[in-house]
């Protein structure tokens, strides 16, 4: 019976992870979206390039974020 309830709170406490991960990925991505729009608004090709390798890099660990909690969950 302690086995059941192990596996049934580890199986819990799995499926919130994805849903934190999820959430935190999906964050991530709308803030990479927010950086890689500002590059229209940055006037120095610096600071161009400097929002779209910032926002490219946000936008891949969102998705792997979101991706990865799906396989979680």
């Amino acid at each position: 019976m302690d086995e059941q309830n192990e596996l049934a709170d580890k199986g819990r406490t799995e499926n919130r992870m994805g849903q934190i991960n999820r959430a935190l990925g999906l964050f991530i991505c709308f803030f990479s979206a927010v950086v890689l729009v500002s590059i229209f608004l940055t006037e120095t090709f610096v600071g161009k390039m400097t929002n779209l390798v910032a926002g490219l890099i946000f936008a891949v660990i969102g998705i792997i974020m979101v991706v990865k909690s799906k396989a979680k969950s």
